[in-house]
């Protein structure tokens, strides 16, 4: 490649760029990189958003079961009584995330606490959507004794003496 008395910035570019070889094959495959983008970055923010999900789904699963244990204890040590269903569904949805409380009830015999709740999610991850159902539910229920251990204790003695 012959210059003028004065080349230009295209050709000097040319000379310098292109006679090493390496150089050359690397600018030679242009777009390369952006094909490889395209399949990798779905299965990356795919998995992302998946592991966020499940870091949410066993969040209120865990939260979920601990107040109803807790409204449980709550009623069988007599510090809250409940008058109607709203009210108990308003202590379970206490601290969820994604779940949103949708029916529950609590009965009390003599005996037993009677629990029963559930909650349910709907979201659409697009990815995520192919695999799992976008709608979750989470049900609960439970039979729980009333009556105090050492109550019956208590009673015991009373009756043996």
């Amino acid at each position: 490649m012959k210059f003028k008395k004065n080349p230009s910035k295209r050709d000097l570019i040319k000379k310098i760029f292109f006679n090493n070889k390496m150089i050359y094959k690397t600018l030679k495959i242009k777009g390369s990189y952006t094909l490889e983008a395209i399949f990798i970055i779905p299965i990356v923010l795919g998995l992302i958003f998946a592991m966020i999900y499940v870091i949410f789904y066993l969040h209120d699963k865990t939260v979920f079961y601990c107040n109803m244990q807790q409204a449980v204890v709550h009623i069988a040590e007599d510090k809250k009584e409940y008058k109607d269903d709203e009210e108990w569904q308003q202590d379970m949805q206490e601290n969820l995330w994604i779940f949103r409380v949708v029916s529950g009830t609590v009965n009390k015999d003599k005996l037993y606490i009677k629990p029963e709740a559930t909650a349910e999610c709907n979201i659409n991850i697009p990815i995520i959507g192919y695999f799992i159902d976008s709608k979750q539910e989470i049900k609960t229920d439970g039979k729980y004794l009333a009556i105090h251990p050492e109550f019956i204790v208590r009673t015991k003695d009373i009756l043996k003496s």
